[in-house]
């Protein structure tokens, strides 16, 4: 087991120690616009990804969302493709690939209103091998208004 999975299940195992009662930060639909701005200019269809996160104590669960501008190449998540654990304004997520069945960890950390992302290990590669398991590997996410 490598060190950062290990860290990751430290975190998930010590988190009740450190729950902060209602608060549920993460709670949302989290949302980046992956286009160029020019393809934003042409309003091209696709080109975003989202997190829609339910955060309740400290265990965070949702699905996810993310697609190449034009439509290319979908990933659409699913129910409970992002389970993860908070403790304060930083969560370590879990994210499998609906597309493709690939597992990443990553963290995400709330700073001025938004959710700063970075997947930092893949935990599994996805079937086919090769084929994108299309997991935003990076980037900040603003919280939709709806």
């Amino acid at each position: 087991m490598n060190f950062i999975f290990r860290k990751a299940v430290t975190l998930i195992a010590l988190a009740p120690c450190f729950c902060n009662g209602q608060q549920t930060p993460f709670s949302g639909n989290w949302n980046i616009d992956l286009r160029s701005a020019e393809e934003r200019k042409q309003n091209v269809d696709c080109g975003s990804a989202t997190f829609e996160l339910l955060q309740v104590g400290q265990r965070i669960s949702g699905n996810h969302y993310m697609s190449t501008p034009r439509c290319g190449r979908v990933n659409e998540g699913g129910p409970e493709t992002v389970k993860g654990i908070a403790v304060g304004s930083t969560a370590m997520l879990v994210v499998t690939s609906g597309r493709n069945g690939a597992i990443v960890l990553g963290r995400a950390k709330l700073n001025h209103g938004m959710l700063q992302w970075e997947a930092t290990e893949e935990i599994r590669s996805g079937e086919p091998e090769g084929d994108s398991p299309l997991i935003l590997s990076k980037g900040k996410l603003v919280r939709s208004k709806k």
